[in-house]
């Protein structure tokens, strides 16, 4: 089979990729923004940002949650290219398992963040657009939620760890698996 025999088609690997970017400036933001100082941790005058760092991150989850869709949406009506025969049986199971659970998470994470902000007190906003509440604030709830969405953030990470430790052994070997994922391949 060819190299570009194996390789995941256009949309699917611009999908990859703009999600990829996403979900690490997700996490980034969400890293930094929950240790920023809320307002009256502040002293008198000063302003906190966080605000703006919760906004953005809402945002680009609400966003995310969109491609993401589109993304599986594809992917159930595309089918994806086998893997080569050199790759071994348990590296293959394995594979199929991480990405399995990258797409459950994926999906998860902005569904249990879209609730958490749902419960808050605050508006949930796109882009500045405030969305229709759903429920009414309830700090049990956004406590629960908050909770789950922390978990789930931190088992993406160390599943995206995983995922991107065998790009990167796969890269150092030698063989040309990532070229179906490449954006720079032609197909």
């Amino acid at each position: 089979m060819s190299e570009t025999e194996n390789q995941y088609d256009l949309v699917q690997r611009i999908l990859h990729w703009l999600i990829a970017l996403a979900i690490l400036a997700m996490i980034a933001i969400g890293l930094y923004m929950v240790q920023l100082p809320k307002e009256w941790e502040l002293p008198p005058g000063q302003e906190s940002v966080r605000a703006f760092w919760f906004l953005l991150h809402k945002s680009l989850g609400i966003s995310v949650a969109v491609l993401i869709v589109l993304r599986i949406a594809w992917r159930l009506s595309h089918k994806a290219p086998q893997l080569p025969s050199y790759i071994p049986s348990w590296q293959q199971r394995l594979s199929g398992g991480v990405h399995g659970l990258l797409y459950v998470l994926m999906v998860a994470m902005p569904f249990t963040g879209y609730l958490q902000s749902m419960y808050s007190k605050y508006d949930t906003k796109l882009w500045g657009i405030v969305l229709p509440r759903l429920a009414e604030a309830d700090p049990d709830m956004r406590e629960y939620f908050s909770e789950i969405h922390e978990i789930l953030a931190f088992t993406l990470i160390a599943i995206l760890v995983i995922h991107i430790g065998a790009a990167v052994k796969h890269r150092l070997s030698g063989n040309t698996i990532n070229q179906r994922m490449s954006l720079f391949s032609r197909k």
